[in-house]
């Protein structure tokens, strides 16, 4: 991806200028952590992530239109700063959960995000550019021409609106 963009003079920045595009959400992530608790705190645990997945969602669509470094690099921490509620799934859990059930449910957290993470790259990669290389089946598709990576990041939004659906018809307020 980072290649394709009019950023990369030299192919021996590319390695440099996509661990700046992967960094952008973690660091917007981390800056803005501290301010989703407070905020379920004030709101409830229900609209704040409700609120982070409709960020999440729209956020990873408008990367999948990245056209240019600058874009990618906006969408990126923009989705780090929705990203940042992570904790708040942490206190959802811990509040409905007891003590039976605690550990196991607080252990599955970083192992589904794990899993996620791995599994994501994995489709991001097989999906990434699919009109070039998958053409039998992508080539008459003008937008995933124009949009190479949008394809991954409409599969992987999936996930992100099933999160979403479950969450406004299923999730009850903990607060």
């Amino acid at each position: 991806m980072v290649k394709g963009f009019d950023v990369v003079k030299n192919p021996q920045d590319v390695s440099f200028y996509a661990g700046l595009l992967l960094s952008s959400y973690a660091i917007c992530q981390a800056i803005t952590i501290m301010y989703w608790g407070p905020l379920s705190d004030r709101i409830g645990r229900r609209p704040t992530l409700l609120m982070g997945l409709t960020g999440d969602l729209a956020t990873f669509v408008l990367f999948g239109l990245s056209k240019s470094y600058k874009w990618a690099i906006i969408t990126r921490s923009l989705n780090g700063l929705f990203a940042g509620n992570s904790a708040v799934v942490k206190s959802v859990v811990a509040e409905i959960s007891d003590d039976s059930n605690r550990p196991r449910m607080m252990a599955l957290l970083p192992l589904m995000w794990n899993i996620g993470a791995v599994a994501g790259s994995a489709i991001g990669g097989l999906l990434a550019d699919p009109a070039n290389q998958y053409p039998s089946i992508f080539g008459r598709f003008d937008i995933l021409r124009t949009y190479p990576y949008l394809l991954p990041c409409l599969v992987g939004s999936l996930t992100t609106t099933f999160g979403l659906v479950v969450g406004l018809f299923k999730l009850k307020e903990t607060l």
